[in-house]
């Protein structure tokens, strides 16, 4: 499954969808509602995992996200994924990925 690290789209603190935010014309942020807020975290999660990696293997994913940021992910990888995502990254982005890593984890074992 393809997983595009520079869209991630988060919650707010609602657990709703948090709406990317414009200034008006008196310079206040007011939320614009129906274009959710994304993250680009594949450069922060190609470091986390380039600069905490044992393994070579791992080392060439964090850079393939770190250089592409739209990868594409196996059963393996997720698992590998989701410890570096919960080692090095904070909580709203956590909550935002590791659902996904954990569905390509389930459908590899539903099919075993």
């Amino acid at each position: 499954m393809k997983i595009d690290f520079r869209k991630i789209e988060v919650k707010d603190i609602d657990g709703g969808p948090r709406w990317k935010k414009v200034k008006d014309e008196n310079g206040e942020l007011h939320p614009l509602e129906g274009v959710p807020e994304v993250y680009d975290i594949s450069k922060d999660l190609g470091n986390v995992i380039y600069n905490n990696t044992p393994d070579l293997g791992e080392m060439e994913l964090g850079r393939e996200i770190y250089r592409n940021g739209e990868v594409d992910i196996d059963a393996q990888q997720a698992v590998v994924l989701n410890k570096y995502i919960r080692m090095g990254l904070v909580a709203f982005i956590q909550e935002a990925v590791c659902p996904m890593l954990d569905n390509i984890i389930n459908q590899n074992q539903s099919k075993s």
